[in-house]
């Protein structure tokens, strides 16, 4: 398949909050149901089609455990978006996302970003509510999605929303 653009976007976020899941769901369409820890960075390639263009996605998923984030200037260069991922069910990892945003912007400058809750689907474990996501991502200007790669809920959304945005950013003359 031929593509119009190719962007290179990355997910970070603490181990263990389900980036994996989420880019792995979105490329498969399968649920992972083991946990298997990311060693520095996968990546995975998704084509999308928004109105008239097609964007190959390269979709770096960095490992988030500490031990890697020495690697992290290498994984992070040349991305033009990134989805800041944080577990409902993990505060610690709610927490740590003003972190995950300075690396963002430290390593790639001021490019689009997207905060994504994930693990919609264990509301009876929720620690963080939807609304303190919600308030988080307004007043850093940033789009907020809750999803649950198991169940497939907003799964798509928040790739197809960072998608525009950064098209958006590529081509301001044109949005999309």
């Amino acid at each position: 398949m031929t593509a119009d653009y190719l962007f290179k976007m990355i997910v970070v976020g603490d181990g263990a909050v389900g980036k994996t899941t989420l880019t792995q769901k979105l490329i498969t369409g399968k649920f992972q149901t083991k946990y298997k820890m990311t060693l520095g960075v996968d990546l995975s390639v998704k084509f999308l089609k928004i109105k008239q263009t097609t964007v190959k996605l390269q979709i770096w998923d960095t490992g988030g455990q500490e031990r890697f984030q020495y690697v992290s200037p290498i994984y992070y260069r040349g991305a033009l978006g990134a989805l800041c991922c944080y577990d409902i069910t993990k505060r610690a990892s709610f927490e740590n996302v003003p972190k995950w945003i300075r690396n963002v912007e430290n390593y790639c400058g001021n490019i689009p970003k997207i905060l994504v809750a994930t693990k919609q689907d264990l509301e009876e474990f929720r620690v963080v509510t939807e609304e303190e996501g919600r308030n988080f991502a307004m007043e850093r200007d940033l789009y907020f999605f809750e999803t649950s790669s198991k169940s497939g809920f907003n799964l798509k959304k928040p790739f197809f929303a960072l998608t525009k945005q950064i098209i958006n950013n590529v081509i301001p003359a044109k949005p999309i």
